[in-house]
């Protein structure tokens, strides 16, 4: 019988490599960094300490329910480390030694139109500070296993919403089946979450459809119909390929009487932790966004999203359109313009029945 004893701290990275090379335990994960000890500005959802939250909301609600596109950065670092040292049950020797580097729990992008407004705050650890926020819906990106609520066992994202209820962070919460995605190794990420007014067929593949959103997929309206909600890791970006896609009704699935809601971030720790940074973020009220500073992300020019590759495409003039064919060509029409002739003449060019002055004077003035 061996008797353990454990402690908790921010892991120093001195000794990441000793643990990962001779005292790793189950838990542990070798692909950690520490925080740069000098940054750039940043909004720091939680810092690197044992039961903590914190979100951060604009100030006025923004429309949701005809569309939107948000692009954001973060970075998560400064894990804690657990060791436990164990002994036998006599205290007559030290048996062996285990760490394990690992943070928790994660953060969201939250949308909600909670009766708390901007002073909403969900609870600790698992719930990542979005968890109990009444009416409201969470892309969470989770970097810990919630044993027996949570479907994944490494980093993922998932979209979480209980409706008008207070929302949930673990299985219950779940619309959809959450995808795997490396989020927690200290590298500065990209992240961009865009909704549709309307069903897209190109995004299909990426479909990750659950029986609960089944009260969610109704029109509601003329122009509140099922739209298409799509989340964007890293790469999937620049490629157009996105982690998530989602056929939901903002409108049925949040009560907004304004079709206007609050957003933010939230984050929480719990027993294990680590510090959840944004470092950037643009949202605009369209989708797809075509202000052109849209992608001009990175305010200090430093992280990588400052020389992604932004895929554009230039519209054809007029309206509607296709191939030679008739089958309709994508971001790109025939000149629809309506045809005339060149003019022949203009008023510069005419003496007959104009003052001598005309070009001095202002209509009704003019002598005809």
């Amino acid at each position: 019988m061996l008797i353990s004893e454990s402690n908790v701290e921010t892991n120093n990275a001195t000794t990441t490599t000793t643990v990962n090379t001779q005292l790793a335990g189950f838990l542990n994960r070798n692909d950690t960094q520490a925080a740069p000890t000098q940054c750039d500005v940043r909004l720091r959802l939680t810092p690197s300490g044992p039961s903590k939250a914190g979100a951060v909301w604009f100030n006025e609600p923004a429309p949701v329910s005809h569309g939107f596109d948000t692009i954001f950065t973060f970075q998560i670092t400064d894990h804690s480390k657990e060791c436990t040292l164990n002994k036998d049950q006599y205290f007559t020797m030290i048996h062996h030694t285990t760490c394990s580097i690992r943070g928790a729990d994660g953060f969201a992008l939250v949308i909600q139109n909670s009766v708390n407004g901007t002073k909403s705050l969900g609870g600790l650890g698992g719930l990542m500070g979005f968890g109990g926020i009444d009416n409201s819906l969470a892309i969470a990106f989770d970097i810990w296993q919630n044993q027996g609520e949570d479907k994944l066992g490494v980093d993922h994202v998932s979209i979480q919403s209980m409706g008008n209820s207070a929302n949930d962070a673990y299985e219950t919460g779940l619309l959809g089946v959450p995808r795997a995605h490396t989020l927690a190794d200290g590298n500065i990420h990209r992240a961009r979450v865009t909704y549709y007014g309307e069903l897209k067929s190109q995004y299909f593949n990426q479909l990750v459809a659950s029986d609960s959103l089944l009260p969610y997929l109704k029109d509601n309206g003329e122009q509140k119909r099922i739209g298409t909600l799509l989340v964007y890791v890293d790469d999937g970006i620049d490629s157009d390929v996105p982690l998530l896609a989602l056929p939901i009704n903002l409108s049925l699935l949040l009560r907004m009487p304004t079709d206007r809601a609050y957003i933010g971030f939230t984050s929480s720790t719990g027993r294990f932790y680590a510090k959840h940074d944004i470092l950037s973020w643009k949202w605009c009220d369209e989708s797809p966004c075509t202000d052109p500073s849209f992608y001009e992300l990175d305010f200090h020019q430093k992280s990588k999203i400052f020389a992604s590759k932004v895929q554009s495409f230039v519209p054809g003039s007029g309206y509607g359109g296709g191939d030679v064919d008739g089958f309709p060509t994508k971001n790109e029409s025939p000149d629809t313009d309506p045809w005339t002739l060149p003019v022949s003449s203009f008023s510069k060019s005419r003496n007959h029945g104009l003052s001598e002055v005309a070009d001095q004077e202002i209509p009704p003035n003019t002598l005809y």
